[in-house]
């Protein structure tokens, strides 16, 4: 499990480095999520910092920084993060106006 979340830690990492750089490595890969559907910078800028965050909680986690206690709340600020990744994506706040999901316009 070590390993797991050290390896997890590690693209958590480039993916942090990329979002920072206004790059993107993970995001927008799949062909579910259209980036003409998203203000980019705002993503970007809110994503990047989840990652930095998933990043130090997943190498605490492979390092055991907290003990048993501290991987539990690690995985408790992980599920944080990925609701807030969820969130992201979901809320109309970062999205291009006047425009749904799947790239399709209001009238």
């Amino acid at each position: 499990m070590d390993i797991l979340f050290f390896l997890i830690g590690c693209l958590f990492l480039a993916e942090t480095i990329d979002l920072f750089c206004n790059r993107d490595f993970l995001i927008f890969v799949s062909d579910t999520i259209n980036p003409a559907d998203y203000d980019i910078k705002k993503v970007y800028s809110v994503e990047k910092w989840l990652f930095a965050i998933d990043t130090l909680a997943s190498y605490s986690i492979s390092f055991h920084l907290g003990g048993m206690i501290g991987d539990f709340v690690m995985l408790a600020v992980i599920f944080a993060t990925m609701i807030a990744h969820w969130w992201v994506f979901k809320s109309p706040k970062f999205r291009v106006p006047g425009r749904t999901p799947g790239g399709k316009k209001k009238r």
